[in-house]
């Protein structure tokens, strides 16, 4: 069995088994992916002679990130190790994201490390990150936010890009929001990733002041498939922590929700996050999923 990036011909067949829904004729197929956000050309594939018996496709995004998607195995294939073949293809599409220029390379699965997905990425070299929780409000049964406190608000523009980075640096010092995640990426690279969550919002993304000082910052985007906003990042600098800038940050981004009339705002949380768990959820969000972090250390050993 041979583990190998995905050549032209085998592009559709390697679809087949990691794009759900795929049409079975080759020209819908191919128009399909034209108009998705999916590049064929990044899966990895198992190739016995010339059957496509596994593919693991891969994301590479903005800020030098990139996603590892669960492998799939062709159930029409006849495969001696079916687990190895999995274990395999997740480490050499890890490999290839990181040879792609990649540094932050994760998985987001619904299984616990203890589960059989959970494990074919840890035995592929990847470290469970956290537990993250996805909470929900809506925005229409929330009374309107009272956002008068000693804080000035900058929304965002090209000009203020450099602050908002600088500041977002500052927030992630005693962060409980996966910690090990700290400096690993540069604060453009940061900036540029939380920009295509969903669909770039500029008058949502909101940095306080406090007597000139910058305190805190929001970041809230448009969700590109439903009427919602995702609340994308919130962080406060450590000696602006406990003051009640958190509280005016989550009004801030339901506030803009509203103004934006998206009907619900989301967001997600490591669930060890208990301060930040206890502000959404003083908010009026409530848990909606849970879901499972995982990411490739950039020591790992490529299978």
């Amino acid at each position: 069995m041979e583990i190998r990036p995905v050549r032209d011909r085998e592009q559709i067949a390697a679809s087949s088994l990691t794009v759900p829904g795929l049409p079975s004729a080759e020209r819908l197929a191919r128009r399909v992916l034209e108009r998705s956000s999916i590049d064929p050309r990044c899966q990895i594939v198992a190739v016995d002679g010339s059957t496509v018996c596994g593919a693991c496709l891969y994301l590479l995004t903005a800020g030098r990130g990139a996603t590892v998607l669960m492998p799939m195995l062709s159930p029409r294939q006849c495969i001696a190790d079916p687990e190895q073949v999995r274990r395999n293809l997740i480490g050499r599409a890890a490999g290839t994201c990181r040879d792609a220029g990649a540094v932050l390379i994760q998985a987001l699965i619904e299984e616990t490390p203890d589960q059989l997905g959970g494990r074919r990425f840890l035995d592929a070299g990847f470290h469970f990150l956290a537990a993250l929780d996805y909470l929900e409000l809506e925005v229409k049964r929330t009374a309107r936010a009272e956002l008068d406190a000693p804080w000035d608000s900058q929304r965002y523009s090209p000009e203020a890009e450099q602050q908002f980075a600088a500041l977002i640096t500052r927030t992630y010092e005693g962060s409980l929001d996966c910690p090990v995640l700290d400096g690993l990426r540069s604060p453009d690279d940061i900036l540029a990733s939380h920009k295509v969550c969903g669909t770039f919002t500029p008058e949502g993304w909101v940095l306080a002041r406090s007597e000139g000082e910058p305190a805190g910052l929001v970041l809230v985007n448009r969700l590109a498939d439903r009427p919602a906003c995702e609340l994308v990042y919130m962080g406060v600098a450590p000696r602006f922590r406990r003051r009640g800038l958190g509280q005016w940050l989550v009004a801030n981004a339901v506030a803009t929700a509203r103004t934006l009339k998206c009907r619900t705002l989301t967001v997600a949380v490591d669930a060890r996050n208990t301060p930040a768990r206890r502000l959404y959820e003083q908010a009026g969000f409530a848990t909606v999923s849970r879901r499972y972090a995982y990411y490739f250390p950039p020591d790992a050993t490529r299978a």
